[in-house]
């Protein structure tokens, strides 16, 4: 009874693990099929879905023998038959056909993160120094038609990506201004600062410029004697239109500016008087250099 006993508790340990194992087929007893189920019944794991409809042949052919599972085969030469050898060496490659090892997926390569400019880089400053000679016209001027002149403007500027700041000085040559039957000469130096949104492409660039000016003007009469002279502090509002190609060092641009004056100043000729008013507007067109004073840093 205690014999019938034992043999039903081995069978409740054993039997589910020769359920899992693959059938064995062995054609000669080197190796014997039931050595080879034994050992597939420790390497094989408890996923019975997979392994208990594969069938396993074993040709025992002498010098050499051949193992074949799930489409998969391999023939092994062994001259002095080695079984348990042979066994091991065939439940091995069973188990490997039937469960092959889980590698794992790789895990993904962290991405890599690319700023918006990575193409070009970005340019973190710039500074520039402008000089060009600058046409002058006064629309308008006193009560008999237009004044024009000559000058030049020397202008620095620093500019961001987008924003920036310049600051120039400009000087003209005087400027014939008719009043009534009156000429005077009319000298003008400017000093101006202005803020600046350009917009950068890689050849060309765009500005536009706006901000307060204040002026030194010298009137003088002409062709009266005495002549008379006189002194004006004026200021007002500048905006100004740029544009330039792109060069390392050098780059030649065009400028469109308009200062509009804050007030009106009488011009005084002696022994008349009173003969008019100064012009409120200058409009001026330049054309120049712009040279960099330094290469721009471009910004991470």
């Amino acid at each position: 009874m205690c014999r019938y006993l034992g043999w039903l508790i081995l069978a409740s340990v054993f039997f589910p693990l020769l359920a899992q194992a693959a059938t064995v087929d062995a054609a000669g007893d080197c190796p014997a099929g039931a050595d080879i189920d034994a050992a597939l019944a420790q390497l094989l794991s408890t996923k019975a879905g997979r392994t208990s409809s594969a069938t396993v042949t074993v040709r025992d052919l002498g010098a050499t023998w051949s193992v074949h599972v799930a489409g998969r085969s391999a023939t092994y030469s062994d001259p002095d038959r080695n079984c348990p050898e042979r066994t091991r060496i065939a439940a091995v490659f069973v188990a490997l056909v039937l469960e092959p090892p889980d590698i794992g997926e790789p895990s993904p390569a962290p991405a890599v993160r690319e700023s918006a400019g990575s193409a070009q880089p970005r340019l973190s400053r710039i500074h520039r120094l402008d000089l060009a000679p600058e046409f002058l016209v006064a629309p308008g001027a006193g009560r008999r038609g237009s004044a024009m002149t000559w000058g030049g403007s020397l202008r620095w500027l620093a500019s961001g990506e987008h924003f920036g700041l310049t600051a120039g000085l400009e000087g003209s040559y005087p400027a014939v201004v008719k009043v009534q039957e009156y000429e005077l000469s009319l000298a003008r130096i400017s000093i101006d600062t202005s803020a600046s949104l350009c917009w950068r492409w890689s050849a060309a660039e765009l500005g536009i410029e706006i901000g307060p000016y204040g002026a030194l003007l010298l009137a003088q009469g002409r062709g009266l004697y005495p002549s008379a002279s006189s002194t004006h502090m004026d200021a007002g509002g500048r905006l100004g239109f740029r544009a330039q190609t792109m060069g390392r060092w050098v780059s030649p641009f065009l400028a469109f500016q308009a200062e509009l004056s804050a007030r009106r100043f009488s011009l005084m000729v002696d022994p008349i008087g009173n003969v008019g008013t100064a012009p409120r507007v200058w409009v001026g067109v330049l054309a120049g250099a712009s040279i960099s004073l330094g290469p721009a840093k471009p910004r991470d």
